[in-house]
């Protein structure tokens, strides 16, 4: 694969219930991006980026249908400014439930995935319903699966969405203080396990008596930091993808997926 797409991780507050404030956020952030890095061609948003991460009940308010008004809006975004988009937002089904929920958006404004947060932090069970499908989508950057915040420590679920393919892991994020050091490492070790890249975006400023410290990063397929933000910090990093780079080190030092022994593994 000789394709080295680019890609960027925006890292910024965003303010709980104000779609409009949010939304006018996100869409310029893609046109500072694409004026400073115009070559870019996905941008990862953190978590309920679109809604705002709090936890109250009030949060149920803002649910809307995959197919809602704040998808209407970003697909006219990433429409216009012809971008793959990865941001978050509180999803209900058709039954009423509500899901912590990102979406991927292709340059022609369609929805390519929607991922539904599987594992839940305890104070986030109060509020959601888990998500149960894994979602990995195939696209000319390469295959891109989705995660969100607390999914990057459970090391099952990045195993399994690189056995599925997975190039890339875009893992939108509302990560508080003081676990700065988990956030990293954790994203890094999921990089490393499976010898792919990962772009961990994460907010800043305060909700509800937390604290986002930022610390935004992109990590590339051998766990080491290729490009981060620094602490609460409004900014946009980005990061190119070297395919043959990653194929090389997969064949010689980093073989952990060729050499898995699964018969084994209980």
């Amino acid at each position: 694969m000789t394709l080295i797409p680019k890609i960027a991780v925006a890292q910024a507050a965003f303010k709980n219930g104000d779609l409009s404030y949010n939304q006018d956020k996100m869409e310029k952030m893609v046109k500072q991006c694409k004026k400073q890095h115009p070559d870019t061609r996905l941008i990862v948003f953190p978590e309920l980026s679109a809604t705002g991460y709090f936890l109250s009940p009030e949060v149920k308010d803002l649910a809307q249908h995959q197919d809602g008004s704040i998808f209407d809006h970003m697909r006219k975004i990433a429409e216009q400014y012809e971008m793959w988009m990865v941001y978050g937002y509180v999803e209900k089904d058709s039954e009423g439930q509500v899901y912590n929920s990102i979406q991927l958006i292709d340059p022609t404004g369609k929805l390519a995935g929607n991922y539904r947060k599987i594992h839940l932090t305890p104070l986030e069970k109060e509020v959601f319903t888990p998500g149960s499908d894994l979602v990995t989508v195939e696209t000319e950057l390469g295959t891109i699966g989705l995660m969100i915040c607390w999914d990057l420590a459970f090391p099952e679920l990045a195993r399994s969405l690189a056995l599925q393919g997975a190039d890339l892991i875009a893992a939108p994020s509302a990560w508080e203080a003081p676990y700065d050091a988990p956030f990293i490492q954790f994203a890094a070790a999921r990089a490393i396990d499976n010898t792919i890249y990962v772009a961990a975006g994460n907010q800043i400023g305060t909700s509800e008596g937390l604290t986002f410290f930022g610390k935004s990063a992109i990590f590339a397929p051998d766990g080491t930091t290729i490009s981060i933000a620094g602490e609460n910090e409004e900014r946009i990093i980005t990061a190119s993808l070297h395919y043959d780079w990653r194929e090389d080190i997969k064949n010689t030092f980093f073989t952990m997926l060729a050499d898995r022994r699964p018969d084994l593994y209980k």
